[in-house]
């Protein structure tokens, strides 16, 4: 069909309400469950064991770290479709890509996942959507989409988080190769599509998990979040580095972040698994291109 009358048609789509997906008579059943902060709609007739309890632990980690992006999360209750099964979520009324393992649509305040058949699992799809749902509402505001290493580097740290004991990203940045490290002037530049095997998108995700992760430490809570603030204002991302942490842009963040990572190392360097399990997508290197599914004023991210 012709250009405009597709984006009047996609855009339709996006500007009508998510309970859409409860109207069409093809659409799974949901059944309602209610906690706290949450709206859980889950496609089984039993809901994942212990959901509600689980996600409201996992809301205290969120609300201590990214409320401060998001402080209608406090108020809101959001809401959370969890299919039954990966099938079903694929073949479902939210027409994910293949490669995804969830949805995030800030402005419904809405995520959609499937049950993996592992709490631990679940938790962490969760957690990462959350954080996109947050993180992204936030410069929603402005009507602008976070940097891709920031917005995924975050999801992902939260995601480490929500396991009970060492996060697996966080065990993976310990045996970080340091032939694998790109440099930092030429990764923030980076996108995921253009990167064309399952090991570098693995790595492309682990480095932005470690840079992240240096720059949000607990005791620079506030200046990560006034560092993201400027960036949404505009500000070249060089200038933004120095002024809230006084480092000479992406060249003088490298020795002081690399020194970081070193400290964490493990004793023994091993390989970094192509098969590294993510709980924010499938690897399929092809097809993955966030940026091409993201909108800037009604929709949502897909992951």
């Amino acid at each position: 069909m012709p250009y405009t009358i597709f984006v009047k048609v996609f855009l339709f789509f996006l500007l009508t309400d998510v309970s859409w997906a409860q109207e069409s008579s093809t659409v799974a059943v949901w059944h309602l469950k209610s906690s706290p902060h949450f709206e859980i709609y889950h496609e089984s007739a039993w809901s994942p064991g212990s959901i509600s309890l689980e996600l409201e632990r996992l809301y205290g980690k969120l609300r201590l770290n990214i409320s401060m992006f998001a402080p209608w999360m406090i108020q809101e209750k959001t809401r959370i479709y969890i299919y039954k099964n990966q099938d079903t979520y694929l073949n479902g009324e939210f027409t994910p890509p293949k490669w995804s393992k969830g949805l995030a649509y800030f402005n419904k305040k809405t995520i959609v996942v499937y049950d993996t058949g592992e709490i631990a699992t679940l938790r962490a799809v969760i957690a990462h959507e959350l954080t996109h749902l947050y993180f992204e509402s936030f410069y929603g505001e402005a009507m602008k989409y976070p940097p891709q290493w920031l917005n995924e580097g975050l999801a992902v740290m939260m995601e480490d988080l929500s396991y009970t004991e060492e996060g697996p990203w966080s065990l993976a940045l310990k045996y970080f190769s340091k032939e694998k490290i790109i440099p930092l002037e030429d990764f923030f530049k980076m996108k995921l599509d253009q990167l064309d095997s399952d090991e570098q998108i693995g790595y492309w995700y682990l480095e932005s998990f470690g840079a992240v992760s240096y720059l949000f430490q607990p005791h620079k809570r506030l200046q990560f979040k006034n560092f993201c603030s400027i960036l949404r204002k505009g500000e070249p991302l060089n200038s933004a580095l120095w002024k809230l942490y006084r480092l000479n842009g992406p060249a003088g963040m490298e020795a002081p972040w690399r020194y970081w990572l070193s400290a964490r190392s493990a004793d023994e360097t091993k390989g970094f698994s192509a098969d590294f399990p993510s709980a924010s997508f499938n690897f399929k290197p092809v097809e993955l291109s966030s940026f091409g599914l993201a909108n800037f004023g009604p929709g949502g991210s897909r992951r």
